[in-house]
């Protein structure tokens, strides 16, 4: 790039990147000034009354609400030249000799691993979904409005890896969002069953879009290759595509507001959720002509994508104006939508992607289309009916044992796997002794559960109850993970339990986390701690249940190296 090449960059970098804070301060002086107006003007003798004073006072704060949508929407624009400028410069770089064809923004930012990675997949399309030409910006209607934390990078919407499929114009886009999961995934039985469920002319007008829903790029470009070697024929047609979004696209998910109950924990899923299906809707409505929301754990039955183009013909002439068709009862399993419709709901998402979870805004948005201010009403409930039309039987079943929300065991009927495991066995360091003052139920004792030979299970711990584990020698814990709870018995978990840890320099327990409300507890040891002698779990209050410990690993610093 040109000296005034780079001159421009950096001068559209300091415009876009000033900091609010300065906005801030101009908005608090010129509402200062507006205040004192307001206050002194006029008679300049006798004072506003409260009320009065109040209402100024909220027409001014509407004014900087005002003011501050402007100033995101002028700084939208730069921020669009901006990117087209990085993106130059990240393409005519020095750098990119040792890295090409991947631009310097990932180049720099590369672990070794992922280096290593990228070499040993040179030539395959796996690898080449990290090359600029395929990373482009994501259009989606006021997202920085919307999502303001999205102006702090000028790619936050370009995605961090897109393999792409080249398809266009397709009749079914499908959306498949993933993550990693606790325990086990399903994504591959999942693309399996959708694969096979495709007639011949239907693999040619169909495009399965896999939304990776992480930022550790090792681990996306890891399954793109898996999905890359278990599909080979697929990912060459044009049916699969990979894709996931830069680590700008989140926001900082720890500052998020507490609703409906939930906990942080809890809102934070849903959340990330929520920003996942906007990020793939988004993608996906300029793809196609309709849109099937799906989840990576379900299965489908044969024929499926046949059951639905035929509804979808007949009920797209009795009932001309549905916003989505059901082929799951399912939380946001199966629905489809005419993707000209997707600009209309991902909106709404946007708005409410914080309130709540994502099935409970497709409810929202149904009642806000169609119902009064009376959305509990049966005359409600039957208009959403209407433009929701469902399908006889269900297309889709649920499989996922082992939520995305991780902890959480979800119940899944006549599971089609199989069994499940009721336990999860590993070699622990070495211990002197063991005890708890929970009763032990027959051949569950907490020794061999320790020793990985089954689970713990005690009879309703009280308040006081401990389960303890002490070191053959000052040990130095650098994770543990204590599950409760399994498959066959889901309530028998741990509450309102801690987990406290006695170094070796102290006599004393000292609380290093607790069990959520799915009844894990994990964590990590500063290495502040130090060895510890022991580690135990202390119930705080009696439990109405049984416990379950169904997964102990305690790792050491030893086993990382």
């Amino acid at each position: 790039m040109t000296h005034s090449g780079v001159g421009m960059a950096r001068a559209f970098s300091g415009c876009a990147w000033a900091p609010r804070r300065r906005i801030t301060a101009f908005f608090l002086l010129l509402s200062a000034g507006v205040f004192t107006i307001v206050i002194f003007g006029g008679s300049g003798s006798n004072l506003l009354r409260e009320d009065q004073m109040e209402e100024h006072i909220a027409e001014i704060r509407s004014h900087l609400q005002f003011l501050d949508s402007l100033y995101r929407a002028r700084q939208e624009d730069l921020i669009a030249l901006q990117s087209k400028i990085l993106a130059g410069r990240s393409n005519n770089t020095p750098h990119q000799q040792m890295t090409a064809p991947f631009s310097e923004a990932y180049a720099t930012s590369m672990t070794a691993e992922l280096m290593v990675m990228l070499k040993n997949l040179t030539g395959t399309k796996a690898a080449m979904g990290m090359q600029p030409k395929n990373l482009q910006l994501l259009r989606t209607p006021f997202v920085f409005q919307l999502l303001p934390h999205l102006m702090n990078d000028p790619l936050s919407l370009r995605p961090s890896y897109h393999m792409k499929s080249g398809r266009v114009f397709v009749d079914v886009v499908i959306g498949i969002p993933t993550v990693k999961r606790d325990k086990e995934s399903y994504l591959m039985i999942t693309l399996t069953h959708l694969i096979n469920g495709l007639k011949e002319d239907e693999l040619s007008s169909t495009l399965i879009v896999v939304f990776i829903g992480e930022t550790d790029l090792e681990y996306v470009l890891s399954t793109a290759r898996q999905i890359e070697i278990t599909f080979p024929q697929h990912v060459g047609s044009g049916l699969i595509e990979v894709l996931a979004p830069s680590a700008a696209y989140y926001p900082d998910f720890n500052i998020l507001p507490k609703t409906l109950g939930d906990s942080l924990k809890r809102v934070k899923w849903r959340t990330k959720q929520n920003l996942d299906a906007i990020y793939l809707m988004s993608y996906a409505q300029t793809k196609g002509t309709f849109y099937l929301m799906l989840e990576d754990d379900v299965i489908a039955r044969k024929n499926y994508m046949q059951d639905i183009k035929q509804f979808t013909a007949a009920t797209s002439v009795s009932t001309p104006d549905w916003f989505f068709l059901e082929f799951c009862h399912v939380g946001g399993i199966g629905k489809l939508f005419r993707s000209s419709d997707l600009i209309h709901f991902s909106t709404y998402v946007q708005l409410f992607y914080k309130n709540m979870p994502i099935d409970w805004l497709l409810e929202s948005y149904l009642a806000d289309r169609v119902c009064t201010i009376d959305k509990s009403s049966k005359v409600c409930g039957k208009h959403k009916n209407e433009i929701r039309p469902k399908y006889k039987t269900s297309l889709f079943q649920h499989i996922g044992l082992y939520s995305s929300l991780k902890g959480k065991i979800q119940k899944v009927k006549d599971n089609p796997l199989g069994a499940v495991p009721t336990f999860y066995p590993h070699t622990n360091p070495p211990v002197r002794s063991l005890k708890t003052n929970i009763q032990e139920q027959s051949d569950h004792t907490l020794r061999r559960a320790y020793d990985g030979q089954t689970y713990f299970w005690g009879v309703k711990p009280k308040k006081g109850d401990m389960v303890e584990f002490w070191f053959e020698k000052p040990t130095q814990i650098e994770s543990y993970t204590f599950r409760s709870g399994n498959v066959d018995h889901i309530s028998d978990k741990f509450y309102d339990t801690v987990v406290e840890v006695m170094p070796s320099k102290t006599n004393n327990f000292t609380v290093v986390g607790a069990f959520d409300e799915f009844g894990l507890a994990d964590g990590e040891l500063k290495k502040e701690i130090g060895p510890i002698v022991a580690m135990r779990l202390r119930i705080n209050s009696d439990s109405f249940y049984w416990v379950i410990l169904s997964e102990i690993q305690l790792k050491t610093r030893e086993d990382s190296r």
